[in-house]
């Protein structure tokens, strides 16, 4: 399929973007019905759009902001994705933003049932996705065991666990699926550097990376968003 791509000079232009269309899409939401949801992913990429989210005048106490998967590490480690979100978005917790946490202990199955309790209910307005190199969105890990499952559109789950040997961080992943995907309004896919959109344009085309599950019809067409 053609990848349509909305391109930026400098990845400081693309993180501001990214960071103005959440904040429209949340104040459209408060608007349309009182309240707003932005699920966020992890990692290095996003998080100059995260501050500079943060640090925007909106009506945070009517806003919430959830994960699209998360590392099977307490909050305080390294590697988690809540502890990311946490430090990024400091100025809106202090002004009044809530969040919706994936991990719990003692398990990553316990934890997958709690968050499913949680994160089932919930009306997402939108999604900010990345993209590794080896074309994983979410925690959609290439070989991995569940992925199948964590795929299917007829999956009843909005979170699941999955395993994945090659992910940093942490083995043990939870995620949302991609049947939740089919209940978010909108989703912007953040790639940076030319060798990623070399691997989105390949998966598009037909060499295959979870990520291209992501462009199925029953899903909100992403944006693209790149910078070198």
């Amino acid at each position: 399929m053609p990848l349509a791509v909305t391109e930026f000079a400098t990845r400081d232009a693309l993180m501001q973007a990214a960071a103005k269309r959440m904040a429209d899409t949340l104040t459209d939401a408060i608007a349309q019905r009182g309240s707003a949801c932005a699920a966020l992913s992890g990692g290095g990429t996003p998080a100059p759009a995260y501050r500079a989210l943060s640090a925007l005048p909106l009506d945070w106490p009517k806003i919430t902001l959830a994960l699209v998967d998360e590392r099977y590490v307490p909050p305080q480690d390294a590697a988690s994705n809540e502890g990311l979100v946490r430090r990024e978005f400091k100025d809106a917790f202090e002004a009044g933003a809530q969040f919706k946490p994936m991990y719990a202990p003692p398990t990553v199955e316990h934890a997958a049932d709690i968050a499913e309790q949680i994160y089932a209910p919930m009306r997402i307005d939108i999604a900010l996705m990345g993209m590794g190199g080896d074309g994983h969105t979410a925690s959609w890990f290439p070989g991995a065991a569940q992925l199948g499952e964590a795929l299917g559109l007829d999956n009843a789950r909005t979170v699941m666990a999955i395993t994945a040997a090659q992910a940093e961080g942490s083995t043990e992943r939870l995620t949302l699926t991609r049947s939740a995907f089919t209940r978010i309004e909108k989703v912007v896919l953040l790639i940076t550097g030319a060798d990623k959109r070399a691997r989105l344009e390949a998966a598009l085309a037909g060499d295959y990376a979870p990520v291209a599950a992501l462009f199925a019809p029953a899903l909100p067409e992403p944006e693209v968003f790149w910078s070198a």
